[in-house]
Parts: C-alpha cells; sequence; structure tokens
C-alpha cells in the first residue's frame, strides 16, 4: 500500500490533555478528560504528517504508560528510514494498537499529502468523500430527550445512544419517550458497552420492540458466540460486536461473525491496515467505523478510513462535540454527513 521511499527526517512526539464537557459514561465507567500524543512527521523534502496514539485501556488498548514508553522507542529510531521501509516495519502485532494506529496515520497522512489525494482513496480508488455520521448523544438519563432534540434539529437520522448504565425502568422510560418525538426514518442506534447477561439481554430486547430501533451494541457480558447468534436470530434489527469483535473472530472464525455487524475502531483494533483486514474478513456483515473520543488527527483518520470501506451506514466519527478544546481543526460535521478534507489539516506541532 506504501511504496514511497522517501526518507523521513524528523519524528516528534507532543502530548495533549484535553478537558470533556460533559463526562462520558457508560457500564464500563466515566471520562472527563481525553489524554494522547501527536506523532509529527516529516520528510526530507519538506512533506509533514501527523498521526494521533490515544490509548483508552478501559476499551481494549494498552496502558497510557506504555503506549508513551513505545512512541519514544520508536521516535527515536524513524529519523532516517524511509516510508515504505516504516511501513512494512508496523505490520508487527507485538506493537500496542493505539501506537501502531498513530504510526501508520502519520506515514498514511505524509504519503497521501505527497501524492496530493485524500487518505480515503489511497486505501480505495473508489472512496467516497462525503459520508454518513450518527449523532452521539450520550446516556438514556433524563438529559436525552434534550440532547436528542438538538440532534434531530442538526440533521441527524442515528441517535447513538449508551444504555445499561443506570437503571432499567429509567433508561426504557427515556428511550420511549424519545421515541415518541421522533419523525418516521430516524432511528436509534443503542450501546450497552456489555452490561448485560443472557436473561437481562432477553428482557431488553422484548423492551425495545416497536421502538425505531437501528441496530444494539455489545449487549452481553460474557459475548459467547452461540448466545449471541441466538440473540440476533430473535430480533429484527443488527447486534453489534464491539469491543468483542477481535476475540469472537478468533472464535467463531473468519466469516461466522454470529452477529450482522461490527463496529471497527481503529485505535482499539490497532490502526489502518488491521481495520481493512477485519472488514474484509467479514463477508457480508455490516461495518461501522468509530472513535473513541480522539483529538481531531484521530477522526480525521477514522473518517478516512469509514469512507475506504463505506456501505452506507452512519458512521461513529460525531465524538468531537464532546471536547471542550481540540489539538486543531477535526471533522464538521453538517446535517448528519461529514465531508473529507484533503489535505488533513494539519495541527502545529508544539
Amino acid at each position: 500500500m506504501i511504496d514511497d521511499r522517501t526518507r523521513i527526517s524528523t519524528c516528534r512526539v507532543t502530548p495533549y490533555d484535553l478537558p470533556l464537557k460533559h463526562p462520558w459514561t457508560t457500564s464500563r465507567g466515566s471520562l472527563s478528560r481525553r489524554r494522547g500524543w501527536l506523532v509529527f512527521m516529516t520528510t526530507d523534502d519538506g512533506v509533514a504528517g501527523c498521526g494521533e496514539c490515544a490509548p483508552l485501556a478501559q476499551a481494549g488498548t494498552e496502558r497510557e504508560g506504555v503506549a508513551h514508553e513505545s512512541l519514544q522507542h520508536w521516535a527515536g529510531r524513524i529519523a532516517g528510514m524511509r516510508l515504505s521501509k516504516l511501513w512494512q516495519l508496523l505490520d508487527d502485532e507485538s506493537i500496542g494498537p493505539a501506537v501502531r494506529c498513530a504510526l501508520e496515520g502519520a506515514v498514511l497522512d505524509v504519503a497521501a499529502r505527497r501524492r496530493r489525494e485524500p487518505l480515503a482513496r489511497l486505501l480505495s480508488p473508489s472512496a467516497p468523500l462525503v459520508i454518513a455520521v450518527n449523532a452521539a448523544v450520550g446516556a438514556a438519563d433524563e438529559g436525552l430527550g434534550s440532547r436528542v432534540a438538538e440532534a434531530v434539529g442538526e440533521g441527524f437520522s442515528v441517535l447513538k445512544i449508551k444504555v445499561g448504565v443506570g437503571s432499567v425502568e429509567d433508561e426504557l422510560d427515556s428511550l420511549r419517550a424519545c421515541a415518541a418525538k421522533l419523525a418516521p426514518g430516524i432511528t436509534m442506534r443503542l450501546d450497552a458497552n456489555g452490561a448485560w447477561d443472557m436473561t437481562a439481554a432477553r428482557a431488553w430486547m422484548r423492551e425495545l420492540e416497536g421502538l425505531p430501533i437501528e441496530s444494539v451494541e455489545e449487549p452481553l457480558s460474557v459475548a459467547g458466540p452461540d448466545d449471541l447468534r441466538d440473540l440476533q436470530r430473535g430480533v429484527g434489527w443488527s447486534l453489534a460486536a464491539d469491543e468483542s469483535l477481535i476475540p469472537l473472530m478468533d472464535l467463531s472464525g473468519p466469516g461466522d461473525l454470529p452477529v450482522r455487524r461490527m463496529v471497527i475502531k481503529p485505535m482499539v483494533v490497532g490502526g489502518v491496515r488491521r481495520s481493512l483486514r477485519l472488514a474484509a474478513s467479514a463477508g457480508d456483515r455490516e461495518v461501522v467505523v468509530t472513535t473513541t473520543l480522539e483529538a481531531a488527527p484521530g477522526r480525521w483518520l477514522a473518517a478516512h478510513l469509514a469512507a475506504a470501506m463505506d456501505d452506507g451506514l452512519a458512521h461513529g466519527l460525531d465524538t468531537g462535540r464532546w471536547l471542550s478544546a481540540d489539538v486543531g481543526s477535526g471533522p464538521q460535521i453538517r446535517r448528519g454527513t461529514c465531508r473529507l478534507a484533503s489535505p488533513i489539516p494539519l495541527p502545529p506541532c508544539r
């Protein structure tokens, strides 16, 4: 994919620490700040690119300290290396997923700028330059109604809602109240983050009948293939594997995922190449790309990856609205769509 033999002259790693406007709450805990590192590469002919390392151990990446140590190691050996050689070396499963995502992202950014084409079309020549996006409206709590109304007013037709955080009764009441106000064609994409056992999941599936459900992500705390397959047969919407995706594919084998949809987070999966390989092995399964509250460079990389394997579904790229500050200009979401920037805006190298 990257055969550019241009040499890298410098590689810098700079930290960031960004506050969130509101805590990001899931069944696995709450997050109030997003920390990570930007990786800046410059080639001998002056072309610069950027990648982002945003580890989040609770989502399945390496720990922050491990990521930082690995980034420092790579930054110390990259100068003087050819882009093509670095790309080859990064195809190594021993490198942590967030670190590999950052380094691959920087290489791809440089290569796309040198070719003067969108990064998405470096990955797939027929990639669209406008993709659909869901609204990230947070947990099914007492503030859900106002956040849903705001998202619908902005033109979103798919609403991503976290469940499994509060009481079952309160969450279902919030979902029903919101659903009653939704116009036809607007759907809810629920994410339980593995909050339920099989009994609770079955009960939830029954309660959701009649609501405009687009999909339910990670319904089970222990995601066994047989249980997920049984749950999927019993509902008309897609169940989706996110955190459990790689373990499930290891158990089930390529092409035999027990749910209809795979959710790919490049920061968690380990970069662009592994994301593309997972999607290619999924057969006729639906594919959605989402972020893990990354800063601007990470969201841009996810957006271009989403376009490269787009199947018309809304992708999870609207998380920038949760940040009080950012490192640079991120994807702009308009009327539930994202237009890809080319070249990707380069944040200041601090």
